[in-house]
């Protein structure tokens, strides 16, 4: 079960400010999201650990996978192929 805490919100300057717990989010942005029918907001740090997973991917050693990488250079089977490539065939023959 998601952890769960009410939070007061305060004046920050200009700004409404909420306060999260300590721990909970990782120093950086995070996403705010509003449902305008519901006016339901929504804190997420989902999009920046993604970009911080995919930097730290693109900068590891290349990825290796015998299994991948023999299914990319495998031809579809006429089953597999979309109606569309079968017509080309098709015509082509």
């Amino acid at each position: 079960m998601a952890d769960v805490v009410t939070s007061k919100t305060f004046r920050n300057g200009g700004s409404l400010a909420i306060r999260i717990p300590s721990g909970w989010v990782i120093d950086g942005e995070v996403t705010l999201t509003r449902d305008p029918k519901t006016g339901e907001i929504a804190v997420s740090q989902r999009a920046v650990k993604m970009a911080k997973l995919l930097a730290e991917f693109a900068a590891a050693a290349p990825y290796e996978d015998e299994v991948f990488e023999s299914a990319l250079r495998r031809e579809p089977s006429r089953d597999q192929r979309s109606v569309f490539e079968r017509q080309d065939e098709d015509a082509a023959n």
